[in-house]
């Protein structure tokens, strides 16, 4: 299982949200490129990127800072937020980015199965769910669409993975809702990153234990940055466990 260490670019820095609401956000570095490779010295096989003023305003925001991190990383890198066209896709790919994370332009059913067609597996599908529904617009709006029954559609139309937010838990440093993936892992064949709620290496032992049934990786982002555990000792641990 991948443990993915999330930078979210707000302004040019580091920062986190919780539970998505912009009014919630703290700023945890100035210089996001050191945190990058901070992560990628500390062992961590993929770098989960995301563009916060992308998210909002529907193009990306803080190009020349990826960029940047794209050159100086040699790990893996998913970028996601902002990410609303053809054209995107198709410029971050170009710039170097290994996966694209695609959320809010999904509730388009032709859109959806036009990039799924096209770029294949150098897509990922980002599903963020609240109170049950789908959210998009950087979590500002929620739609009448339940999660599990737009995954399936997602599925159908060839996506392979989906990263799975569960909007409540995010940032709130109290688990992940465990429930709630492992409902999408038995009613779905897709690869599953979870995402939200990751507060301990206890967290990411219980989600390893859901590996076997198609969970492939966990984002973690806020409990790195409060120092709540060490991210080479939580791939260490997670990596040699096997009691499941």
């Amino acid at each position: 299982m991948l443990i993915i260490p999330a930078i979210d670019l707000k302004d040019g820095k580091v920062a986190r949200l919780t539970r998505g609401d912009f009014k919630f956000e703290k700023v945890y570095s100035d210089d996001p490129l050191s945190v990058a490779k901070k992560w990628e010295e500390a062992g961590a096989r993929r770098i989960h990127l995301v563009d916060l003023d992308g998210a909002i305003s529907g193009e990306f925001k803080n190009l020349s800072l990826i960029e940047k991190i794209l050159k100086n990383v040699k790990v893996p890198v998913e970028l996601g937020g902002g990410v609303r066209s053809e054209a995107i896709i198709e410029e971050a790919l170009k710039r170097g980015v290994a996966y694209v994370i695609i959320g809010s332009r999904l509730v388009d059913e032709d859109f959806s199965a036009k990039i799924i067609k096209k770029f294949g597996d150098k897509l990922i599908m980002g599903v963020d769910a609240k109170d049950g529904k789908v959210a998009i617009s950087g979590w500002t709006k929620k739609t009448k669409i339940g999660y599990i029954d737009f995954i399936k559609k997602l599925s159908a139309l060839g996506a392979k993975t989906v990263i799975f937010t569960d909007i409540a838990t995010d940032g709130m440093l109290k688990g992940p809702n465990v429930e709630a993936i492992k409902k999408i892992l038995s009613e779905t064949k897709m690869e599953i990153i979870a995402s939200g709620g990751v507060s301990s290496i206890d967290d990411l032992l219980i989600l390893k234990r859901l590996e076997v049934k198609g969970l492939i990786g966990a984002i973690v982002g806020k409990a790195l940055y409060e120092n709540r555990f060490d991210l080479k000792e939580a791939i260490e641990t997670v990596d040699k466990t096997t009691d499941y």
